[in-house]
Formats: C-alpha cells, sequence, structure tokens
C-alpha cells in the first residue's frame, strides 16, 4: 500500500524513517512517498497538513486522511466537497496533550499572580507587592473538553485550582473521568460568569465560529482572563480589544488568530494586556505521531474502525 504525505513544515526525510521504522513493527508494507515531490502519485492513505484541495481531489483511490494535528477545520470542507464518504481521522493526542497541559498551566498562573500588573508597575518604575486572590476561588474555565481541554483541566485541577467545563453536550466523553461540573453550551452564559480565567480549546464549527463576541466576552467578571489556543476565528478580536482596553478583561494569552501569522499592523502586537505566541501551544510531534498513524492504519487493514474518525455532521 502507499501513504502519501504532505506536510510544508516538516522535512519529508523525517517522516519517511519513523513511518517506515512503526510500519515495520506492525509489519506492514508500506511505500511512503512525498506527495509535493510526486504530486501525480496516487495512494491509498494520506497523511496532511493544509494540503491543496486540487492534489487532494486528484487522489482518487484513498480508503482514509489522516489530519496532523487535533483541529481539522481546514481539510474538512475539501473533503466534504471532492472526497464524500472517504473518512477523514484526526489524531489523538500524539504527545500534543502534555505541551498543552504545559501551556495552560503557565498562562493560569501568570493570570493568577497578576503578571500582567506587575508588568505595568515595571514600566512604571514601582516597587508594589500585590495581593493575590485566594486560589480556592479563582476558577479556571475550560470551554472544550477535548483531548486537549481535557489533559489540561487535568493538569490545572492538579495544581489546586478549581475547575469547570463547558462543552457542547454538557458531558465528559467516554472514558474522561472528569469529576468538574460541565455545563452545555446553550447554558454558556452561566458558566463564563462563574469563571476567572477561561482557557478556550473548542474545535471551529459552525456552531463555534464567532461564538466569543462582545455580548458573550461580556459574562466574565471584571477583571478576568481569557487563554486562546484553539482556533482563533472562534473569537472576536475586535472585540476582544474593546474588552482589554476597557479593563472588563485584565489580560489575554493568545496563541491562535483568524489570520495567520498575525499580521504586522494589527494592534494586538501591541497592546500591554496581550501576550502572542506563534500558534505552539502543541505541535505535532514526529515519532509519536507516525507511530499512531501506523497503529490505525493496522486497524483498518483488520477490518476494524480506528479511533479518531471525524464526523462530518459535527465538525470534529
Amino acid at each position: 500500500m502507499r501513504l502519501a504525505v504532505w506536510d510544508p513544515d516538516e522535512p519529508f526525510r523525517r517522516w519517511r524513517e519513523a513511518l517506515v521504522q512503526h510500519a515495520a513493527d506492525l509489519k506492514l508494507a508500506v511505500e511512503v512517498i512525498d506527495a509535493s515531490a510526486e504530486p501525480e502519485a496516487q495512494a491509498d492513505f494520506a497523511l496532511v497538513w493544509h494540503p491543496p484541495s486540487d492534489w487532494l481531489s486528484s487522489q482518487l483511490g484513498l480508503r482514509a486522511v489522516f489530519n496532523l494535528g487535533a483541529g481539522v477545520d481546514a481539510v474538512l470542507p475539501q473533503m466534504q466537497r471532492s472526497l464524500p464518504g472517504v473518512p477523514l481521522i484526526r489524531l489523538e493526542d500524539a504527545g500534543m496533550g502534555r505541551q498543552m497541559a504545559d501551556y495552560v498551566s503557565e498562562a493560569v498562573l501568570h493570570a493568577w499572580r497578576r503578571m500582567a500588573d506587575y508588568a505595568a508597575l515595571q514600566r512604571q518604575g514601582r516597587w508594589e507587592p500585590l495581593v493575590l486572590p485566594p486560589r480556592g476561588s479563582f476558577n479556571i474555565g475550560f470551554l472544550g473538553l477535548g483531548q486537549m481541554g481535557f489533559a489540561a483541566a487535568k493538569r490545572v485541577a492538579a495544581m489546586d485550582f478549581p475547575v469547570l467545563a463547558c462543552s457542547r453536550s454538557g458531558q465528559a466523553r467516554a472514558g474522561f473521568d472528569a469529576p468538574w461540573p460541565i455545563y452545555p453550551l446553550d447554558r454558556l452564559d452561566a458558566f463564563l460568569a462563574q469563571t476567572r480565567v477561561l482557557v478556550v480549546l473548542l474545535p471551529l464549527t459552525a456552531q463555534t465560529r464567532g461564538l466569543l463576541d462582545y455580548a458573550a466576552l461580556c459574562h466574565l467578571p471584571k477583571g478576568a482572563h481569557l487563554v486562546n489556543a484553539s482556533r482563533g476565528a472562534v473569537l472576536d478580536q475586535d472585540d476582544l480589544l474593546d474588552l482589554l482596553h476597557s479593563g472588563h478583561l485584565a489580560s489575554a494569552t493568545l496563541d491562535v488568530f483568524t489570520t495567520e501569522p498575525l499580521p504586522q499592523d494589527d494592534p494586538l502586537w501591541r497592546h500591554p494586556r496581550a501576550r502572542i505566541t506563534p500558534h505552539v501551544a502543541a505541535q505535532t510531534l514526529v515519532g509519536p505521531a507516525a507511530a499512531q498513524v501506523m497503529r490505525k492504519i493496522a486497524a483498518i487493514e483488520r477490518g476494524e474502525r480506528p479511533g479518531g474518525v471525524v464526523d462530518a455532521r459535527l465538525g470534529y
């Protein structure tokens, strides 16, 4: 069988070495090809990150497409148009959960320890110790409780912060032990009203696009903090800026944006209460990702349904 790899961000050599190694471990006979170097070559499976739509639609014999990363919003619309019926399979963690937990934990501590306030005092040359809010009442709210959200929430709860969550259904996913209050998305306002640090880890779907606008964010308590490490289009950036300017939001830690890279003239770059990172909260690790892809291909070869198959109706 043939596996085509399209990943503009990672040298093909690394993918080929890792995939071939894990295929051999599973006794799979797989030829790994570089789709960007051989765009006309046909494959049985594809491992992709933001592939060109004309290349994807030209693959007439695909049995499944594996998406590099947890979010599938960039490739799902393409497949619905040109490859209906071909399963899209996302990576399940593959080393990204720990990275996301690290990123979110740092942002939570940055908010709780009032580091944005200390940065403002530093700019003024003022030596002024600040009183910290009680940890036990500093609620951390997770909007989205998938693989990434659960890993981050579990870490933050272990740091003795109270955790609450909000998901589409108001329930934890099967197999997840989530002993926190979980609100359904139709009770978003009540969830936000109790949240001191809002951690956004939603997939981008028709339901979540633009969900966090001015009206929604105003339900957060005055002085709340926001962390977005999901997709930029979930959040209205202009409304976010207004709320930072007014002081309703004390800070924002932002890893994702509607336009990436974030344009140089975007005022978020220069806002003293915004921290910007270039979509690095949880990056795909070649080794764990290759191992997972090969295990999923082995399951397909056995006639089994692998984990991570995307429900096109839900968008994740």
